[in-house]
C-alpha cells in the first residue's frame, strides 16, 4: 500500500513520538532521527500540532509530544488528515466508474479486501506499534 508522503512522514513521526513519549522532542532532533527533510518537517509537525496530534511548547526545553495517549490515535486518523481514505473506494482496476450490474471481476474480491484493510487501519493505535525495549 502507498501512502503520500505526507502520510508516511506524519507516520513515522507520531510513532517515533509513541516510541519515545516521555520525552518532549524538537524539531532538529526529529530531524536527526529521521532524516525528514527539514522544512517538511516543519509543515508536517505545524498539521498535526494544528490538528490535535501533537502539542508544542517553546522555549530552550520546548519541543512536541503527543496531544494524547497512543492507544486513541489511530492510523486511520491520520491517513484521514493527510490524504483522505476516499482512496480506498477507488476501482482496484483503476475504472472510473463501477455500475452494480455490471462489475469487473474482481470488485467483490477487492469490496472484501478493502474493508478488511479499514478495518485493520481504524483498530491500530499507536500504542500497538510502540517497539518494547528489551
Amino acid at each position: 500500500m502507498n501512502f503520500s508522503k505526507t502520510t508516511s512522514y506524519s507516520l513515522n513521526i507520531l510513532s517515533y513520538m509513541a516510541n519515545h513519549s516521555d520525552e518532549n522532542l524538537s524539531a532538529d532532533f526529529l530531524y536527526s532521527q529521521l532524516g525528514i527533510p527539514y522544512q517538511y518537517l516543519r509543515q508536517v509537525l505545524t498539521n498535526l500540532s494544528k490538528n490535535g496530534f501533537i502539542n508544542s511548547s517553546r522555549g530552550r526545553k520546548g519541543g512536541f509530544e503527543l496531544a494524547r495517549d497512543a492507544s486513541t490515535i489511530f492510523i486511520a486518523d491520520i491517513i484521514e488528515l493527510t490524504e483522505g481514505l476516499e482512496g480506498f473506494n477507488k476501482c482496484v482496476l483503476g475504472f472510473e466508474t463501477c455500475p452494480f450490474d455490471n462489475k469487473c471481476a474482481i470488485h467483490d474480491l477487492w469490496d472484501e479486501s478493502r474493508n478488511n484493510i479499514l478495518k485493520i487501519l481504524k483498530e491500530t493505535s499507536l500504542a500497538n506499534l510502540i517497539i518494547k525495549q528489551k
